[in-house]
Protein backbone atom coordinates (compact mmCIF):
# COMPACT_ATOMS: atom_id res chain seq x y z
CA UNK A 1 0.00 0.00 0.00
CA UNK A 2 1.02 3.56 -0.63
CA UNK A 3 2.23 5.48 2.39
CA UNK A 4 -0.15 8.21 3.53
CA UNK A 5 2.54 10.89 3.39
CA UNK A 6 2.77 10.40 -0.41
CA UNK A 7 -0.96 10.51 -1.17
CA UNK A 8 -1.16 13.96 -2.72
CA UNK A 9 -3.38 12.98 -5.65
CA UNK A 10 -6.07 10.47 -6.60
CA UNK A 11 -6.65 8.37 -9.72
CA UNK A 12 -10.22 8.12 -11.04
CA UNK A 13 -10.42 4.53 -12.28
CA UNK A 14 -13.91 4.72 -13.81
CA UNK A 15 -12.44 6.42 -16.88
CA UNK A 16 -9.96 3.65 -17.75
CA UNK A 17 -12.37 1.39 -19.71
CA UNK A 18 -14.16 4.09 -21.70
CA UNK A 19 -11.81 3.88 -24.69
CA UNK A 20 -12.97 5.70 -27.83
CA UNK A 21 -16.40 6.20 -26.28
CA UNK A 22 -14.91 9.09 -24.30
CA UNK A 23 -15.55 11.42 -27.25
CA UNK A 24 -19.23 10.47 -27.25
CA UNK A 25 -19.45 10.92 -23.47
CA UNK A 26 -17.75 14.30 -23.79
CA UNK A 27 -20.33 15.53 -26.31
CA UNK A 28 -23.21 14.16 -24.21
CA UNK A 29 -21.83 15.75 -21.02
CA UNK A 30 -21.26 19.08 -22.77
CA UNK A 31 -24.81 19.15 -24.15
CA UNK A 32 -26.25 18.17 -20.76
CA UNK A 33 -24.31 20.92 -18.99
CA UNK A 34 -25.27 23.59 -21.54
CA UNK A 35 -28.95 22.60 -21.30
CA UNK A 36 -28.82 22.64 -17.48
CA UNK A 37 -27.04 26.00 -17.53
CA UNK A 38 -29.50 27.61 -19.95
CA UNK A 39 -32.66 26.22 -18.30
CA UNK A 40 -31.71 27.11 -14.73
CA UNK A 41 -30.18 30.47 -15.58
CA UNK A 42 -33.25 31.46 -17.62
CA UNK A 43 -35.61 30.81 -14.71
CA UNK A 44 -33.28 32.54 -12.25
CA UNK A 45 -33.20 35.68 -14.43
CA UNK A 46 -36.99 35.60 -14.88
CA UNK A 47 -37.49 35.48 -11.10
CA UNK A 48 -34.91 38.23 -10.51
CA UNK A 49 -36.23 40.69 -13.10
CA UNK A 50 -39.97 40.05 -12.68
CA UNK A 51 -40.99 42.07 -9.61
CA UNK A 52 -44.29 40.21 -9.34
CA UNK A 53 -42.28 37.04 -8.64
CA UNK A 54 -40.47 38.55 -5.66
CA UNK A 55 -42.50 36.40 -3.30
CA UNK A 56 -41.25 33.79 -0.79
CA UNK A 57 -42.11 30.76 -2.93
CA UNK A 58 -40.22 32.08 -5.96
CA UNK A 59 -37.31 33.33 -3.85
CA UNK A 60 -36.93 29.80 -2.45
CA UNK A 61 -37.19 28.40 -5.98
CA UNK A 62 -34.49 30.80 -7.18
CA UNK A 63 -32.14 29.52 -4.47
CA UNK A 64 -32.95 25.92 -5.42
CA UNK A 65 -31.96 26.67 -9.01
CA UNK A 66 -28.77 28.45 -7.92
CA UNK A 67 -27.73 25.43 -5.85
CA UNK A 68 -28.38 23.21 -8.88
CA UNK A 69 -26.04 25.40 -10.94
CA UNK A 70 -23.36 25.07 -8.25
CA UNK A 71 -23.65 21.28 -8.23
CA UNK A 72 -23.79 20.96 -12.02
CA UNK A 73 -20.86 23.32 -12.61
CA UNK A 74 -18.74 21.60 -9.96
CA UNK A 75 -19.35 18.22 -11.55
CA UNK A 76 -19.51 18.87 -15.30
CA UNK A 77 -16.56 21.24 -15.68
CA UNK A 78 -14.20 18.70 -14.13
CA UNK A 79 -15.86 15.80 -15.96
CA UNK A 80 -15.33 17.51 -19.32
CA UNK A 81 -11.68 18.08 -18.46
CA UNK A 82 -11.18 14.48 -17.26
CA UNK A 83 -12.77 13.02 -20.41
CA UNK A 84 -9.88 14.48 -22.41
CA UNK A 85 -7.27 12.42 -20.54
CA UNK A 86 -6.65 8.66 -20.47
CA UNK A 87 -6.80 8.13 -16.70
CA UNK A 88 -7.48 11.38 -14.82
CA UNK A 89 -5.29 12.22 -11.86
CA UNK A 90 -6.77 14.79 -9.48
CA UNK A 91 -4.84 16.60 -6.78
CA UNK A 92 -5.86 16.19 -3.15
CA UNK A 93 -6.95 19.83 -2.83
CA UNK A 94 -9.04 19.75 -6.02
CA UNK A 95 -10.65 16.47 -4.96
CA UNK A 96 -11.73 17.79 -1.57
CA UNK A 97 -12.90 21.04 -3.18
CA UNK A 98 -15.16 19.07 -5.52
CA UNK A 99 -16.47 17.01 -2.60
CA UNK A 100 -17.19 20.21 -0.66
CA UNK A 101 -19.23 21.88 -3.41
CA UNK A 102 -21.08 18.71 -4.44
CA UNK A 103 -22.08 17.97 -0.87
CA UNK A 104 -23.02 21.61 -0.24
CA UNK A 105 -25.23 21.41 -3.34
CA UNK A 106 -26.86 18.27 -1.96
CA UNK A 107 -27.37 19.87 1.47
CA UNK A 108 -28.83 23.09 0.09
CA UNK A 109 -31.22 21.14 -2.13
CA UNK A 110 -32.43 19.30 0.98
CA UNK A 111 -32.81 22.41 3.16
CA UNK A 112 -34.46 24.50 0.45
CA UNK A 113 -36.93 21.71 -0.35
CA UNK A 114 -37.72 21.54 3.37
CA UNK A 115 -38.28 25.30 3.51
CA UNK A 116 -40.50 25.11 0.41
CA UNK A 117 -42.59 22.37 2.04
CA UNK A 118 -42.97 24.55 5.15
CA UNK A 119 -43.91 27.53 2.97
CA UNK A 120 -46.63 25.58 1.14
CA UNK A 121 -47.89 24.08 4.42
CA UNK A 122 -48.42 27.56 5.88
CA UNK A 123 -49.96 28.86 2.63
CA UNK A 124 -52.53 26.05 2.49
CA UNK A 125 -53.13 25.55 6.21
CA UNK A 126 -53.41 29.17 7.39
CA UNK A 127 -53.66 31.32 4.23
CA UNK A 128 -54.91 34.41 6.10
CA UNK A 129 -51.79 34.44 8.29
CA UNK A 130 -49.37 33.56 5.50
CA UNK A 131 -48.00 37.08 4.96
CA UNK A 132 -47.56 37.51 8.70
CA UNK A 133 -45.78 34.20 9.26
CA UNK A 134 -43.72 34.12 6.04
CA UNK A 135 -42.63 37.75 6.14
CA UNK A 136 -39.76 39.16 4.08
CA UNK A 137 -37.53 39.08 7.17
CA UNK A 138 -38.37 35.45 7.90
CA UNK A 139 -37.86 34.57 4.24
CA UNK A 140 -34.35 36.05 4.37
CA UNK A 141 -33.58 34.17 7.59
CA UNK A 142 -34.82 30.87 6.15
CA UNK A 143 -32.70 31.30 3.02
CA UNK A 144 -29.66 32.23 5.12
CA UNK A 145 -30.06 29.16 7.34
CA UNK A 146 -30.73 26.95 4.31
CA UNK A 147 -27.26 27.87 3.02
CA UNK A 148 -25.42 28.15 6.34
CA UNK A 149 -26.33 24.73 7.77
CA UNK A 150 -25.08 22.66 4.80
CA UNK A 151 -21.90 24.73 4.50
CA UNK A 152 -21.08 24.20 8.19
CA UNK A 153 -21.97 20.48 8.12
CA UNK A 154 -19.94 19.80 4.98
CA UNK A 155 -16.99 21.80 6.35
CA UNK A 156 -16.87 19.46 9.37
CA UNK A 157 -17.13 16.44 7.06
CA UNK A 158 -14.23 17.66 4.92
CA UNK A 159 -12.17 18.41 8.02
CA UNK A 160 -12.63 14.84 9.29
CA UNK A 161 -11.91 13.22 5.93
CA UNK A 162 -8.91 15.37 5.03
CA UNK A 163 -7.22 14.47 8.34
CA UNK A 164 -7.32 10.72 7.63
CA UNK A 165 -4.12 8.85 6.85
CA UNK A 166 -4.65 7.19 3.49
CA UNK A 167 -3.03 4.00 2.22
CA UNK A 168 -4.18 4.24 -1.37
CA UNK A 169 -5.08 6.77 -4.04
CA UNK A 170 -7.55 5.07 -6.41
CA UNK A 171 -11.20 6.15 -6.57
CA UNK A 172 -13.74 3.96 -8.39
CA UNK A 173 -16.01 6.77 -9.54
CA UNK A 174 -15.88 9.55 -12.15
CA UNK A 175 -15.89 12.22 -9.45
CA UNK A 176 -14.46 12.65 -5.96
CA UNK A 177 -16.66 11.00 -3.37
CA UNK A 178 -16.20 11.29 0.38
CA UNK A 179 -17.06 7.63 0.98
CA UNK A 180 -14.38 6.56 -1.52
CA UNK A 181 -11.82 8.65 0.38
CA UNK A 182 -12.82 7.17 3.75
CA UNK A 183 -12.45 3.63 2.34
CA UNK A 184 -8.81 4.41 1.54
CA UNK A 185 -8.02 5.14 5.18
CA UNK A 186 -5.63 2.85 7.04
CA UNK A 187 -6.45 4.42 10.41
CA UNK A 188 -9.52 4.44 12.63
CA UNK A 189 -12.57 6.03 10.97
CA UNK A 190 -14.91 5.91 13.98
CA UNK A 191 -15.32 9.70 14.05
CA UNK A 192 -16.20 9.71 10.34
CA UNK A 193 -18.71 6.89 10.80
CA UNK A 194 -20.38 8.58 13.79
CA UNK A 195 -20.60 11.90 11.97
CA UNK A 196 -21.89 10.09 8.88
CA UNK A 197 -24.68 8.56 10.98
CA UNK A 198 -25.56 12.00 12.34
CA UNK A 199 -25.55 13.41 8.82
CA UNK A 200 -27.91 10.63 7.71
CA UNK A 201 -30.23 11.54 10.59
CA UNK A 202 -30.11 15.16 9.47
CA UNK A 203 -31.18 13.97 6.01
CA UNK A 204 -33.90 11.69 7.39
CA UNK A 205 -35.62 14.31 9.60
CA UNK A 206 -36.26 16.86 6.81
CA UNK A 207 -37.45 13.98 4.60
CA UNK A 208 -40.03 12.96 7.21
CA UNK A 209 -41.10 16.61 7.63
CA UNK A 210 -41.52 17.08 3.88
CA UNK A 211 -43.64 13.95 3.50
CA UNK A 212 -45.70 14.96 6.56
CA UNK A 213 -46.27 18.47 5.16
CA UNK A 214 -47.54 17.28 1.79
CA UNK A 215 -49.69 14.51 3.29
CA UNK A 216 -51.21 17.12 5.62
CA UNK A 217 -51.83 19.41 2.64
CA UNK A 218 -53.59 16.59 0.77
CA UNK A 219 -55.80 15.90 3.81
CA UNK A 220 -56.65 19.60 4.17
CA UNK A 221 -57.58 19.90 0.49
CA UNK A 222 -59.66 16.74 0.39
CA UNK A 223 -62.95 18.36 1.48
CA UNK A 224 -62.38 21.75 -0.15
CA UNK A 225 -63.89 23.06 -3.36
CA UNK A 226 -62.63 21.92 -6.75
CA UNK A 227 -61.10 25.32 -7.55
CA UNK A 228 -59.30 25.38 -4.20
CA UNK A 229 -57.94 21.87 -4.79
CA UNK A 230 -56.80 22.82 -8.26
CA UNK A 231 -54.94 25.90 -7.05
CA UNK A 232 -53.34 24.04 -4.13
CA UNK A 233 -52.21 21.12 -6.27
CA UNK A 234 -50.92 23.47 -8.94
CA UNK A 235 -48.52 25.12 -6.50
CA UNK A 236 -47.63 22.01 -4.48
CA UNK A 237 -47.26 19.47 -7.29
CA UNK A 238 -43.95 20.80 -8.70
CA UNK A 239 -42.43 20.91 -5.20
CA UNK A 240 -43.50 17.33 -4.54
CA UNK A 241 -42.24 16.06 -7.91
CA UNK A 242 -38.93 17.86 -7.39
CA UNK A 243 -38.50 16.33 -3.95
CA UNK A 244 -39.32 12.81 -5.18
CA UNK A 245 -36.81 13.16 -8.03
CA UNK A 246 -34.14 14.43 -5.65
CA UNK A 247 -34.91 11.76 -3.05
CA UNK A 248 -34.78 8.89 -5.56
CA UNK A 249 -31.59 10.24 -7.18
CA UNK A 250 -29.92 10.50 -3.78
CA UNK A 251 -30.94 6.97 -2.80
CA UNK A 252 -29.59 5.59 -6.09
CA UNK A 253 -26.28 7.43 -5.67
CA UNK A 254 -25.87 6.42 -2.04
CA UNK A 255 -26.73 2.77 -2.72
CA UNK A 256 -24.42 2.53 -5.71
CA UNK A 257 -21.44 4.21 -4.03
CA UNK A 258 -21.65 1.95 -0.97
CA UNK A 259 -22.60 -1.40 -2.52
CA UNK A 260 -21.23 -1.46 -6.10
CA UNK A 261 -23.68 -4.14 -7.20
CA UNK A 262 -21.83 -6.77 -9.24
CA UNK A 263 -24.81 -7.60 -11.45
CA UNK A 264 -24.88 -4.15 -12.99
CA UNK A 265 -22.54 -3.07 -15.79
CA UNK A 266 -19.97 -0.35 -15.21
CA UNK A 267 -21.93 2.04 -17.45
CA UNK A 268 -25.20 1.44 -15.58
CA UNK A 269 -23.42 1.80 -12.23
CA UNK A 270 -21.80 5.06 -13.31
CA UNK A 271 -25.07 6.53 -14.59
CA UNK A 272 -26.89 5.46 -11.40
CA UNK A 273 -24.25 7.17 -9.27
CA UNK A 274 -24.61 10.39 -11.27
CA UNK A 275 -28.39 10.77 -11.15
CA UNK A 276 -28.27 13.38 -8.38
CA UNK A 277 -26.25 15.75 -10.60
CA UNK A 278 -28.14 14.92 -13.80
CA UNK A 279 -31.84 14.50 -13.06
CA UNK A 280 -32.72 17.32 -10.58
CA UNK A 281 -30.73 20.13 -12.29
CA UNK A 282 -32.13 19.12 -15.69
CA UNK A 283 -35.78 18.49 -14.82
CA UNK A 284 -36.43 21.00 -12.02
CA UNK A 285 -36.59 24.10 -14.26
CA UNK A 286 -38.81 22.21 -16.73
CA UNK A 287 -41.18 21.09 -13.97
CA UNK A 288 -41.51 24.56 -12.46
CA UNK A 289 -41.62 26.28 -15.84
CA UNK A 290 -44.44 24.07 -17.08
CA UNK A 291 -46.59 23.59 -13.95
CA UNK A 292 -46.35 26.92 -12.09
CA UNK A 293 -48.74 29.28 -13.95
CA UNK A 294 -46.95 32.52 -13.02
CA UNK A 295 -43.62 31.34 -14.41
CA UNK A 296 -45.24 29.62 -17.39
CA UNK A 297 -47.02 32.83 -18.41
CA UNK A 298 -43.80 34.81 -18.27
CA UNK A 299 -41.88 32.23 -20.28
CA UNK A 300 -44.63 32.25 -22.93
CA UNK A 301 -44.65 36.06 -22.93
CA UNK A 302 -40.87 36.22 -23.42
CA UNK A 303 -41.02 33.84 -26.39
CA UNK A 304 -44.01 35.72 -27.81
CA UNK A 305 -42.12 39.01 -27.67
CA UNK A 306 -39.09 37.43 -29.34
CA UNK A 307 -41.29 35.96 -32.06
CA UNK A 308 -42.92 39.33 -32.77
CA UNK A 309 -39.55 41.09 -32.93
CA UNK A 310 -38.17 38.66 -35.54
CA UNK A 311 -38.14 40.27 -39.00
CA UNK A 312 -40.51 38.81 -41.60
CA UNK A 313 -38.84 37.15 -44.55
Amino acid sequence: MENSSYVTSFILLSFKDMGNAKHLYFVAALIAYLVILSFNLSLILIIIFEKSLHEPMYIFLCNLLISALIGATTFYIKLLFDLQTDIPVVSRSVCFTQIFFLYVYFGIEMTILTVMAYDRFIAINVPLLYCTIISSTKTAKLVFLAWLCPICCVSILISLSSSLQLCGNTINTVYCNNWEIVKLSCTDTSANNIYGSLAFSMFLLPTVFIFYSYIKILVLCWNRSRSYKSKAFQTCLPHLITFILFFCSTIFESTESRTHLKRTSDLVSTIASLEFVIVPPLLNPLIYGIILPEIRRRVIRIFSVKKRTLPDR
